[in-house]
């Protein structure tokens, strides 16, 4: 049904967009990836660990389509995804992403994002929750329209509206469905280079049970560029979170004869910092990339979590064909929304070097340290992968 839905989306904005003016700029870069990796962990499991040989085609197309007044992107991409010794994880990812903006009048502008994606929980949960899940497959669908207003040539409003709806197929995790909108002003100083911010969500995540949690969020902050090479962003503010939800209370009020488990219903409303900092640095070869980020997230266990995370990564031209990177990240993941403390820690760390042999065909060997700390277990997980990426890009370019 989401695809379907997915797919209405995406043909509305195509007529939206394709007819609107006649000077048009299309490009288009078809490209076909194969990785070949070996994985000590392939599940991340804190004991047994199984290990193999992953190997992965990646079909894909990036399009982009530009006018005075529209702008349209997207990118489609199927994965598919082969264990040389554990077959029965053998699967097919699915990546659709088609973005479109139209400049209605000269103060109105409308856009849209969607996206319609089928991976697993492994990887994804814990870039998003910071918790470390069994292998399922997982679909998410999500739909982004938005207003934005030139209230004076300096302030801008922005009126916006997203929904998301993950579903998991295997039993033991937890549907959900999350609605939330925005309101955000802009605001460009006089010189130029710094703009303040102010934005302010009402969130909803909805749980089977009618278990559900309420974000309100009031946030400051700005960009400010010192250069065309060095910008800096900062945004924070409140998370008022209330969740309302199911649980289990021992009786004990017939001890010692018997202790009775009964369902309670509990709301429960904490106040928690939001935080997103990052900055971005240029310099003839070198460039790099950090920031730290706070806030609430939906998971699969059927609890909001609070998820902070501090990365960072340089990349570095030795060359024109050749290109390394090394990067690395940690997260901390705690329950947001019931008495009980649940604590995970992850850790990653990735170096890799890209090499053009031709245009159009690239080499990418790297390796990539992981691990998981299920704190209030005290149970530990890691994982070491080595990969080589074989890559091949045709970009296509029209004007009219």
């Amino acid at each position: 049904m989401g695809a379907i839905i997915w797919v209405g989306l995406a043909i509305f904005i195509g007529m939206w967009t394709t007819n609107l003016a006649v000077a048009a700029d299309w490009s288009l870069v078809p490209s076909v990836t194969q990785k070949s990796e070996f994985n000590s962990n392939i599940n991340m499991t804190y004991g047994s660990p199984l290990s193999d040989y992953i190997f992965t085609l990646t079909p894909a197309a990036d399009f982009n389509y530009t006018t005075e007044i529209t702008q349209l992107q997207g990118h489609l991409a199927l994965s598919g995804q082969h264990y040389i010794t554990n077959s029965n994880l053998d699967h097919i990812d699915q990546n659709y992403q088609i973005n479109g903006k139209y400049q209605a009048t000269p103060k109105v502008n409308l856009s849209l994002n969607t996206s319609y994606i089928v991976d697993s929980t492994l990887m994804q949960e814990l870039l998003t929750s910071g918790l470390v899940m069994g292998r399922s497959p997982r679909t998410s669908f999500m739909a982004n329209p938005g207003v934005t207003y030139n209230i004076t040539e300096r302030l801008l409003g922005t009126v916006n509206y997203n929904f998301s709806r993950v579903l998991y197929q295997r039993p033991q995790f937890t549907d959900y469905t999350t609605h939330q909108i925005g309101l955000t002003f802009n605001y460009l100083m006089k010189n130029e280079k710094t703009t303040l911010t102010n934005t302010n969500i009402v969130r909803e995540t909805l749980y089977p049970g009618g278990n559900s949690y309420k974000t309100l969020g009031i946030y400051l902050g700005g960009n400010h560029k010192f250069s065309e090479n060095w910008e800096f962003n900062l945004l924070s503010g409140l998370n008022i979170n209330k969740s309302d939800f199911d649980t289990q209370v021992q009786d004990v009020s017939q001890f010692p004869f018997f202790i009775s488990v009964q369902q309670k219903r509990v709301t429960h409303t904490k106040g928690t910092p939001f935080f997103n900092v990052s900055t971005k640095r240029r310099w003839t070869n070198l460039s790099l990339t950090a920031g730290f980020s706070r806030d609430q997230n939906a998971s699969a266990y059927g609890y909001v979590t609070n998820f902070s995370r501090v990365y960072a990564s340089l990349a570095y031209n030795f060359t024109e064909r050749l290109t390394g990177n090394l990067g690395g990240a940690y997260s901390l993941s705690t329950q947001a929304s019931q008495a009980n403390s649940l604590d995970n820690n992850y850790y990653n760390v990735t170096a890799q070097l890209a090499y053009k042999i031709t245009e159009k065909f690239s080499v990418t060997p790297g390796y990539r340290f992981s691990q998981s700390d299920n704190v209030t277990a005290a149970q530990s997980a890691h994982a070491h992968s080595a990969y080589v990426m074989l890559s091949y890009a045709y970009p296509i370019h029209f004007q009219k």
